[in-house]
């Protein structure tokens, strides 16, 4: 008698576990920045892009009675548009320079899937997993998976500015195990972030396991391949 699945829905997170910016975001706001006009050099706008990031992340955590995760499409917007004012802050039509930027990112040919995700997700598939992915981006997400086959059979998509709530907080959490239609306990999260995919999911009640392809630990997974030969073992 076969062995029952102990996940009925396996969850991935988008950005660095499915897919990567190609050019690199230093590299796209730089490229940008010189056509409006910018006299900043290539380094000091990745290092700018860098630490602008980590700050938005930083006070959305900090913020009081878990604010900074609550989120919609107009917030997404604001939060990338302030992102990039700090990066980019010399060119005389920052609204166009942000317009471009943002528009950009919402190409399919902006982001690669790494390349374990077509075998990993056909295997997953075959073995009867249903899949989603569970992120922190905006709408632009869904233009992104519809230019690549790997992602377009997905089943489902939840997206933290549609559903209100951002990770790791325990409502964009709520709103996955919703979506899957299934027990939390039989929601495996996979993602590239120990806190916002791993701790998270697990503080809401869902199986999570950090994809660290840069060398995991023994709690960790290095590609999907791994992680559908951790799933014959669990």
């Amino acid at each position: 008698m076969p062995k029952e699945k102990p996940y009925q829905c396996i969850a991935f997170d988008a950005v660095g576990t499915l897919i990567y910016p190609t050019p690199a975001p230093g590299e796209v706001y730089y490229q940008t920045a010189r056509r409006f006009g910018s006299r900043l050099a290539a380094d000091e706008i990745a290092r700018r892009f860098k630490q602008a990031f980590r700050d938005s992340e930083k006070r959305d955590a900090a913020a009081a009675g878990g604010a900074g995760l609550v989120t919609s499409e107009k917030r997404e917007a604001e939060r990338w548009r302030g992102i990039v004012a700090s990066v980019i802050d010399d060119v005389p039509d920052p609204a166009g320079c942000f317009a471009e930027l943002f528009a950009h990112f919402k190409r399919p040919e902006a982001w690669s899937c790494f390349e374990d995700v077509p075998v990993g997700m056909a295997r997953l598939r075959e073995a009867g997993f249903r899949l989603a992915i569970a992120s922190n981006f905006d709408s632009r997400l869904h233009s992104v998976c519809a230019g690549h086959s790997a992602l377009q059979q997905i089943d489902l998509r939840v997206v933290s500015s549609e559903v209100g709530h951002r990770k790791p907080g325990r409502a964009f959490f709520e709103a996955l195990v919703a979506a899957a239609g299934c027990p939390a306990v039989q929601v495996l999260m996979v993602g590239d972030d120990r806190v916002s995919d791993v701790c998270g999911a697990r503080e809401a009640g869902l199986s999570a396991i950090r994809l660290n392809r840069s060398g995991p630990a023994a709690d960790e997974i290095g590609s999907l391949l791994e992680l559908c030969n951790w799933l014959d073992h669990h």
